[in-house]
């Protein structure tokens, strides 16, 4: 969590730490959207820390403009979607 923090911070250009309860609590509601989707995630992951950081900026982002979620976060969940189905489908016992 506190690497995905630390990436947050950097992508809103951040320094201090006053705002890190609320970047938190941001984080972990993008963490439960995210698994919504149906994707397990894995901060020690680097690809699902930025995942995370980027979806939780989208968000910090999206109270001040009503921005689309942008597309390279669309494809990056829809790329886990599949992975997590291709996964499934590998797991199941051959008949």
């Amino acid at each position: 969590m506190d690497t995905v923090l630390i990436l947050l911070k950097i992508d809103l250009g951040i320094t201090h730490n006053l705002r890190d309860a609320y970047f938190i609590k941001l984080i972990e509601g993008s963490i439960k959207e995210i698994n919504k989707r149906g994707i397990k995630l894995d901060l020690n992951d680097s690809g699902d820390a930025m995942l995370v950081a980027d979806y939780a900026a989208w968000t910090y982002r999206k109270r001040q403009e009503d921005a689309p979620l942008a597309n390279n976060i669309q494809q990056r969940l829809r790329n886990r979607i599949i992975e997590e189905r291709i996964a499934k489908q590998d797991a199941l016992p051959e008949v």
